[in-house]
Formats: C-alpha cells, structure tokens, sequence
C-alpha cells in the first residue's frame, strides 16, 4: 500500500506536544484549530479575557498583542501560527508567515519545519516548497527520520524521484525496522524502475499530483 499522507500526518502530531510543552512554560495554553479545544490559562490577570470561546478574531488580536509588546515572543508567535494553521481557521500562508518568523529566532527547530512541510504538502498542495522547507530540517538535524520520511513524500509529489529515493534511502538507513520499511522500500523499487513496476496500483494522495511516467 502507498504511503499515504494520512499517515505522514501523524507525523506532525508530536509538533503538538512541543507547542503544548511552550505553551506550559508560558502559562499559557490555547486551544487552536484542535477538536478537543483547550483553554487560556491565567487570563484572570488579562484585561483582555480571552479563552478558547473566544472568536478567532478575538485570540489573534490577543497574540498580535503580545506580540507588540515584545517582538521575540516566540511562545505567541509559534501559538498565532498554529492558530492560523486551525482547522476552523485555515489561512495557511498566514500560518507559514509566523513559522518563518518564528524560525528567525529559533532557526534550529527542526519541529516548526516539519509541521510547515505538512502544512506545504497537505493544505497548500506546494510539494516543491514542501520539499524545500524539508530539506532545511534535513540539514539541522541529519538524523531525524521524521524528515526523511515526508521528505520522500514531498519530493515523489513534487516529481522528482531521484531526490525521493535518496530521501527514503536515507530514511532506511536511520530506521530499517520501522512500521514504514516495507513501504518506502516498495516506493523505491516504483521510482528506479518503473519500466518494470509498471504504473502504481494505489491511488496517490487526494490533491497530489500522479507519479511521473517514463
């Protein structure tokens, strides 16, 4: 079966629990785009009284305000991107927007690249830029397989299968017992020999575009 990008999006799940894990440091958690809903914490000590209730609106200009007030604040900033990125939200290239600001002042965060490839492969149906942003977390942390597996994803979307390969290749190399090796290493035998597999039997993502013919 295809490696679908309903299962590279579990893969961006665990950027929840590093939001959550800033949110706590801050003293503040909001609940944004999530279907369980969290709630602001300490807003007794805010005039502005916004809670997870709130209206859009009305947390965004919370976090714009917080923002205002100190321009390197990163907790808000990576929270008003992921407001943006919501579900019940769905401003996408506003949500990049933040995460690149964001990475101006965290430029290591490897967790912020791979929920922005998420947000490239799977909202924005922009595999190239997915592909872009990916290979950055790629460069940042040469070991993290989370980055190879989408890697290879946004690459066979984007077309370009050789790079594909080498991002999977890699990705076996760091986790040749994952749930995923049989898998990617199907895609692979696909990629580098098409003539042989003949076209794929398994539908590609909704919104990718098809594999490239040769």
């Amino acid at each position: 079966m295809l490696l679908n990008r309903k299962k590279i999006n579990r893969i961006a799940k665990w950027f929840a629990i590093f939001l959550a894990l800033i949110f706590a440091l801050s003293g503040i958690v909001l609940g944004v785009g999530s279907k369980t809903g969290n709630v602001f914490a300490g807003c007794a000590q805010n005039s502005s009284n916004v809670s997870a209730s709130s209206s859009v609106k009305d947390r965004e200009n919370y976090l714009l305000g917080q923002i205002k007030k100190n321009p390197n604040d990163t907790v808000s900033i990576a929270q008003l991107a992921t407001l943006y990125a919501g579900d019940d939200v769905k401003r996408y290239q506003d949500a990049i927007n933040w995460f690149n600001k964001y990475l101006t002042l965290v430029p290591k965060d490897v967790n912020v690249r791979l929920e922005m490839g998420n947000i490239y492969l799977n909202d924005l149906n922009d595999p190239a830029s997915a592909a872009k942003i990916l290979t950055q977390a790629t460069t940042v942390d040469p070991t993290n397989t989370d980055a190879f597996l989408e890697l290879g994803l946004a690459e066979k979307n984007a077309l370009q299968n050789q790079a594909a390969i080498q991002a999977w290749t890699r990705y076996l190399q760091l986790a040749p017992n994952s749930s995923y090796a049989s898998q990617i290493k199907d895609q692979i035998n696909q990629l580098a020999h098409p003539a042989q597999t003949g076209p794929s039997t398994t539908a590609a993502p909704p919104g990718a575009p098809a594999p490239a013919s040769h």
